[in-house]
């Protein structure tokens, strides 16, 4: 063996291929690392930040980094996480809701799900982006509504999901696809059977036959920290597709894959090409939909009467608008006029403003936004139809002690007149 090791010389040349080889893997793995992430067309995707100061930077996304900071591969692409509104996709729309089996969270996060079952105060499910794909948990209380399918009879699910979301209950509910309800205390759920307590008895029912479970409102969580925290939107095809999910901390430091936690704990890992939006709640702004109204003024074309609706729209199904779906925001109905007390401190007023995509298509309206009773200028005096862009509106307030959002009849009375006040919020 010796002699055999005696006669291998190793050349200069292959000495320094041996050398440099490593050093050429290394700088691949660091130019891979730095390459930004790519869509299914092979692109990089484009987002946009824009902060409470009004500037909008956009770019592929470089690095999320603590306390909401973001920065993008474009000159100046830098945002304090201090002043960051939101974070989107420049080419995609915020999508729709699940319609599919989901959790519908007293905070409004929207989670598809499978596996479901609970284990004391806990429900315990799956979901491919969140704890790798293996069972995660959150309290009981903060679930608002467990949506399993439409059921057999319901003429407009969409407006049912809402109508389970937003109601006041006393007690749990089990709704069956036949339309008939069990109300009780929630006991079991699991692969075979849903059960309420009602009295000291325990009322089973097959999972089969449930439409959905909704949950007391009277001790509902909603899960929210105390400090700014952000609501992250989910694109796509799959089954995951229009998750919401509320985040107290998120990073992306490689361009290509964002890693957070969820208000309940548990770790959520996905693509950037899937991240349609993350909005920064409780930070520089606050929106409208969160606030009580000092006042509701409607006044009738005819007989009847609309409501107002907070990040929904008048005729009770979600805020479409833009080729989107809007999470926050508030509904209104000609002639209608909301005015909000104003705390102090903010500069602007902001929103994106228009008919609704589904209920506003035969609408004529003109919109106005006082402050202390003053028309402010929104740079346009036309009536808004459902041919109209979605206007933007960003007005000063700052010293104002209220704010009014007011929508006026148009040319064809109040036919269809269901506006959206989409990311209708006040701004530090």
């Amino acid at each position: 063996m010796s002699a055999v090791k005696d006669c291998w010389t190793e050349s200069p040349v292959a000495r320094g291929a041996r050398t440099a080889w490593p050093l050429a893997l290394s700088l691949a793995a660091a130019l891979a690392a730095a390459a930004p992430a790519r869509d299914e067309a092979g692109h990089a995707p484009g987002f946009e930040a824009r902060a409470a100061d009004g500037k909008a930077v956009r770019g592929p996304l470089r690095r999320l980094g603590p306390g909401w900071s973001v920065s993008l591969a474009a000159e100046g692409g830098t945002v304090d996480g201090a002043g960051l509104l939101t974070l989107r996709r420049s080419d995609l729309a915020r999508p729709a809701f699940p319609t599919g089996p989901h959790f519908i969270l007293a905070n409004g996060d929207r989670i598809p799900v499978k596996a479901v079952r609970l284990a004391g105060e806990r429900l315990h499910f799956r979901h491919p982006d969140l704890a790798g794909g293996q069972e995660a948990s959150l309290p009981l209380a903060a679930l608002s509504v467990w949506w399993v399918t439409a059921p057999d009879r319901a003429a407009d699910p969409q407006k049912l999901r809402r109508s389970l979301a937003t109601r006041p209950r006393t007690r749990d509910v089990i709704l069956l696809r036949n339309g008939d309800t069990v109300e009780g205390v929630l006991s079991a759920l699991g692969a075979d059977e849903a059960a309420v307590e009602v009295g000291k008895k325990k009322v089973a029912v097959k999972l089969g036959q449930v439409a959905a479970v909704a949950l007391s409102t009277e001790l509902a969580d909603a899960l929210r920290p105390k400090g700014p925290y952000a609501r992250l939107v989910l694109a796509g095809t799959g089954v995951a597709a229009g998750t919401r999910l509320s985040l107290t901390s998120a990073e992306c430091a490689d361009w290509s894959t964002l890693t957070g936690t969820t208000v309940f704990g548990a770790k959520v890992r996905v693509p950037v090409e899937r991240v349609a939006a993350l909005d920064v709640l409780q930070g520089a702004a606050v929106y409208l939909s969160d606030l009580k109204p000092a006042k509701y003024e409607y006044l009738p074309f005819t007989d009847g009467a609309w409501p107002w609706a907070a990040d929904g729209n008048a005729a009770g199904h979600d805020l479409r608008l833009g080729g989107a779906v809007w999470d926050k925001g508030l509904g209104l109905h000609s002639h209608g006029r909301l005015t909000y007390a104003l705390p102090a401190g903010f500069r602007h007023f902001e929103a994106l403003v228009g008919l609704d995509e589904r209920d506003g298509a035969g609408g004529s309206v003109r919109v106005k936004v006082l402050a202390d009773g003053k028309p402010l200028d929104l740079g346009v005096a036309r009536a808004i139809t459902a041919k109209s862009a979605p206007l933007p509106v960003r007005v000063p307030v700052a010293g104002a002690r209220e704010l009014t959002l007011e929508v006026e009849f148009g040319e064809n009375g109040d036919v269809q007149d269901v506006v959206n006040w989409v990311d209708a919020r006040l701004v530090r």
